[in-house]
């Protein structure tokens, strides 16, 4: 006999209020809340939890869309470690740049940071700081002049050696300047 059966939605993890949080992933939670922009080991240590359950319980939410992950940059050496942000509707999605000073073990302790620019944005910041500062100058000391991340700086600014518009200075340490033709055009 054939009955006519109603088809209802199955919830996803993320929305399904009769499966609460564990213990572990409020602490988790909590710690992601608190420290956004940070990795994985730093917020196993600041939530009091394994370094490999925090993974794997980031993993999922990452699936289920709760939560974002920004890959690390690499800068020689190891794999860069990968930063974590809460992803809401309600907020903008303002994920932390990696910085170049910090490492796995430590926490995230960044300043609060203005909305997420739009792209190519920071490559003007930085060029507009070396037409107005001249001389030699790292991607920490630009970073910070711009209240920006020294790794998102480093980006922008080989981006602008590519084009031609700056040229790198000192590899130990990385130091930049206005290329001679674009100091040139401005004068």
């Amino acid at each position: 006999m054939f009955t006519n059966r109603t088809l209802q939605a199955v919830p996803t993890p993320a929305t399904d209020p009769a499966k609460p949080r564990t213990g572990t992933e409020e602490k988790l939670w909590r710690a992601l809340r608190n420290h956004p922009g940070s990795t994985a080991i730093a917020l196993s240590a600041i939530a009091e939890i394994g370094k490999s359950t925090a993974p794997k319980i980031l993993i999922r939410w990452e699936k289920d869309g709760l939560v974002a992950r920004t890959a690390g940059i690499a800068d020689g050496g190891s794999r860069p470690a990968d930063r974590w942000s809460i992803v809401t509707d309600d907020l903008p999605t303002d994920q932390p740049e990696p910085d170049d000073k910090l490492t796995d073990d430590q926490p995230t302790d960044q300043p609060e940071k203005s909305l997420r620019l739009a792209p190519g944005a920071l490559r003007g910041m930085v060029e507009d700081y070396l037409r107005d500062n001249l001389g030699d100058f790292s991607p920490n000391t630009i970073g910070k002049a711009l209240n920006r991340s020294s790794g998102a700086v480093h980006n922008a600014l080989e981006k602008l050696v590519t084009n031609g518009y700056v040229v790198r200075t000192s590899d130990k340490p990385k130091k930049y300047s206005l290329a001679a033709t674009a100091a040139t055009a401005t004068k």
